[in-house]
């Protein structure tokens, strides 16, 4: 644990943490599309911060103005096998592997799978909310989101009365892993940093936290139930066990 801190807080991200990952929806597309594994996440990437998704999410971009610009860096076959390669460099993976000469990805298809998948609460997550909310600890959200999706608001009754805030990206003008926006929450929650525990299910997420002195749970994929027993040992480390319903 950071410093030793008493633990104040609790920041949780929503896609992957508080309802299931969207990354499920894009990787039975690229098997339906016949794509190598994290096809899609690469080329979702590969511009960084100057990429449709990104802006999406920092509120830049209108839902239809994403998905067409979208939808062109998802089919820019050169680039994206450009960047897949060099993804496979890192990795030490088969770099011969045959990638495709074209595609046809649909973007606002599966963008709308994508956000379907996000509408499926994790139980044991919402239920150690609920706990930490009653055992007065500050709880918020801290998600990448988008203000202006057609296919259904990620705010919605689910998560009406389960955190003292909900720090969006698409508001805030910031995503993770800016570091700004992560102290944007915890001046929200009126926490340090070292005050907080921070999940989230993407590693560079993870690493911005850390870098902050938060205390970064990682949640895997099938893995909700370890990711909840790692936040109560934490707590319990410093005799600050939520009390369970």
């Amino acid at each position: 644990m950071a410093g030793g801190n008493r633990i104040k807080a609790v920041i949780f991200d929503i896609g992957g943490v508080v309802v299931r990952s969207p990354f499920i929806a894009i990787s039975a597309y690229e098997r339906e599309q016949g794509l190598p594994a994290n096809y899609i996440n690469v080329a979702l990437s590969k511009l960084g911060d100057s990429g449709a998704f990104q802006r999406y999410e920092r509120g830049e971009l209108s839902y239809s103005e994403f998905i067409d610009v979208w939808t062109a860096e998802l089919n820019d076959t050169e680039a994206n096998n450009r960047a897949y390669r060099a993804y496979l460099r890192r990795r030490d993976l088969d770099v011969h592997m045959v990638l495709p000469a074209k595609t046809q990805i649909n973007g606002a298809v599966l963008f709308g799978r994508m956000m379907q998948m996000t509408r499926q609460p994790n139980a044991v997550v919402v239920d150690l909310i609920r706990e930490l909310r009653r055992s007065g600890y500050r709880v918020a959200a801290l998600t990448n989101n988008f203000k202006d999706d057609p296919t259904g608001e990620m705010r919605d009754t689910l998560f009406d009365d389960l955190f003292d805030h909900f720090v969006e990206s698409s508001v805030a003008g910031l995503r993770k892993p800016d570091p700004r926006f992560y102290l944007h929450a915890c001046n929200l929650l009126e926490v340090r940093p070292t005050e907080a525990v921070f999940l989230d299910d993407i590693g560079k997420n993870l690493r911005a936290a850390d870098r902050l002195g938060m205390t970064a749970v990682q949640v895997e994929i099938g893995k909700e139930s370890e990711a909840v027993d790692t936040v109560r040992r934490i707590l319990c480390a410093c005799g600050q066990a939520p009390a369970k319903l």
